[in-house]
């Protein structure tokens, strides 16, 4: 009888033993199982978002833009590095950008028109006997650089664009002339832009390129030989002068000769003997000359006329 109540004590705590040791097992498998999901996606995520390219490999994506056999940078169709849009709007796409500046110690303007990666520009001074140099070339958009190079083949302009320097947006390089064999550093600054190519560039004005240079040339050698009758009948009148520092109004021509040595000043002289009289700002108002110190206009029944004199 002992022996039977025995047995229906240890059959019940064996069953219990092998239940509790069958849940421990399967809640271990269990939890391993859950356990390796989360790794799983962990290291499937990590991948994904390495599939932007290292380092390395953009820089050796970089270094292999092509080039043609003549030197001239050629338009990748690789995606363009670096901020794209700040860079092509320094030379902004069929727009012609303006830029003034130096190479070496001559100051020098320079008119780029640009139709996709082709480039067609003009480079002038501010000497009314020095002839335009037309250059042609192209734009590497992804290694923010471009090439000009003349008619003739014998100057070069190669740089890079710059955005937002310090003293604005920049193109800067070396100018190399192979008739003297020189190379020269270049930097130039965006002054303006006009947005059509180079021989409509004064499409607010209605009138042609050449006609409203010619009156700016007008303007800036009587006031550089004191021609002081020819340029006082170039004024649309009333106009409004400073004379020591005041305000007043000019009626007519013989006014203006009378107070001429009062308004052009040696210093507003000075100004414009070094203004360019091509590739000139223009807006709905009319055309600088210089950094502002003239505007003029085309007025129905006078032609061109100047209508403002900042000295």
């Amino acid at each position: 009888m002992k022996s039977t109540k025995k047995m229906f004590i240890i059959v019940p705590l064996l069953v219990l033993c092998l239940i509790c040791a069958s849940y421990v097992i399967t809640t271990k498998f269990i939890t391993s199982n859950n356990n390796s999901v989360p790794a799983e996606e962990s290291v499937s995520t990590t991948a994904e978002q390495e599939e932007v390219p290292s380092a390395p490999e953009s820089a050796a994506s970089d270094s292999a833009v092509p080039e043609s056999t003549t030197g001239m940078p050629v338009e990748s169709t690789e995606k363009a590095t670096g901020d794209a849009s700040k860079i092509q709007d320094i030379i902004s796409d069929q727009t012609t950008s303006v830029f003034d500046g130096a190479v070496g110690e001559q100051n020098i303007g320079m008119a780029i028109y640009r139709n996709g990666s082709e480039l067609t520009a003009s480079l002038f001074t501010a000497n009314e006997e020095d002839p335009e140099t037309k250059l042609l070339g192209t734009l590497n958009r992804n290694t923010s650089s471009f090439l000009l190079t003349s008619e003739d083949g014998s100057i070069t302009f190669e740089g890079t664009l710059s955005p937002d320097t310090s003293k604005g947006d920049q193109l800067t390089g070396f100018s190399k002339n192979t008739k003297d064999q020189s190379e020269t550093e270049f930097h130039l600054t965006l002054s303006h832009s006009v947005g059509s190519p180079l021989e409509g560039r004064y499409p607010l004005v209605n009138a042609d390129a050449a006609d409203v240079e010619n009156f700016a040339k007008q303007i800036k050698l009587n006031i550089m030989e004191d021609k002081r009758q020819e340029f006082a009948d170039l004024i649309n009148y009333p106009i409004n002068v400073t004379i020591n520092n005041k305000k007043i109004s000019i009626n007519s021509s013989e006014e203006f000769i009378q107070r001429y040595n009062d308004i052009i000043t040696s210093d507003f002289k000075n100004k414009l003997s070094n203004s360019y009289t091509k590739y000139l700002f223009s807006n709905s108002m009319g055309v600088m000359l210089g950094d502002g110190e003239i505007w003029f206009d085309k007025f129905n029944d006078q032609g061109f006329r100047i209508y403002a004199i900042n000295n």
